[in-house]
């Protein structure tokens, strides 16, 4: 780079010094180590993606959105390895989802107030799953006691959605077949059952009918024939939003295993 001449100027950041800022409306990704934003660069080159698959497969498919030449391709090619390709992705296709901020807990600690999110706020990480490492962050205190714990994780900083539960929506074979809705137990802002949550199974009107044709076109999207995809409505106002489109939707050893089991065709298997 540096023998290409004077008019060629290159900036270098390591995955864990991005930042992403996704909404549905909009999404960002800032390289923190030269503070400056990836979409101010004319090209963008992945040298080694192997340390962090998700952050360089979510900042490939960014540059692809904003029209950013890059390399090397095989980037886009990594598949869906964390939350932060979830919100990327569900960007992608236009499904609602919390406002997010990206990136390791020591840069979230420094960046959420810049970017517009005030306590209390979820804090879960990227590649965290079934509730685990999942917290509800009500003060400062609170949130340098993560930082201090785990300063390097990649954590998912969310807007709190209150919410009365959530609802497990399983697309199986491009088709919504079964929801599950679930709630909390008093003592935890989380549904998911295998951190105490109650489950019910639910009929499928019990989503309005674009919510579930947004589930099987992000499942679609995945390439996923089983998903399992995770969608809450606002107590504060009425909307929906989608939390995560999940790989592996607890088939065995969950609730319901019979009547998922009968979906797939397994029974008595």
């Amino acid at each position: 780079l540096n023998a290409a001449g004077k008019d060629l100027q290159a900036a270098t950041c390591l995955t864990d010094e991005l930042l992403f800022s996704v909404s549905s409306e909009e999404i960002q990704v800032i390289d923190t180590a030269n503070n400056c934003p990836l979409s101010d660069y004319d090209v963008v080159y992945f040298r080694y993606c192997a340390s962090d698959q998700a952050a360089a497969m979510a900042a490939a498919r960014f540059c692809t959105l904003k029209k950013i030449p890059f390399a090397d391709r095989e980037a886009m090619q990594l598949g869906s390895r964390a939350k932060v390709n979830q919100y990327v992705n569900l960007y992608e296709i236009g499904a609602p989802f919390p406002a997010s901020l990206i990136g390791s807990a020591r840069l979230l600690a420094d960046s959420y107030a810049g970017h517009g999110f005030a306590f209390p706020f979820i804090l879960k990480a990227s590649q965290g799953s079934r509730g685990q490492d999942n917290f509800l962050v009500k003060d400062e205190a609170q949130l340098d006691q993560i930082v201090r714990e785990q300063s390097d994780v990649i954590f998912v900083l969310q807007a709190y959605i209150p919410n009365d539960g959530d609802w497990r929506v399983l697309v199986m074979g491009g088709e919504v077949k079964m929801i599950i809705g679930r709630t909390a137990s008093s003592d935890s802002h989380l549904n998911n059952t295998s951190q105490g949550g109650q489950a019910e199974a639910l009929p499928l009107d019990v989503l309005p009918a674009e919510v579930l044709a947004q589930c099987v076109q992000a499942a679609q999207f995945y390439g996923r024939d089983v998903a399992g995809v995770d969608v809450v409505r606002s107590t504060k106002d009425g909307q929906y939003y989608f939390f995560e489109v999940n790989r592996a939707p607890q088939i065995e050893h969950a609730s319901f295993e019979k009547e998922k089991a009968a979906h797939l065709g397994l029974q008595g298997a």
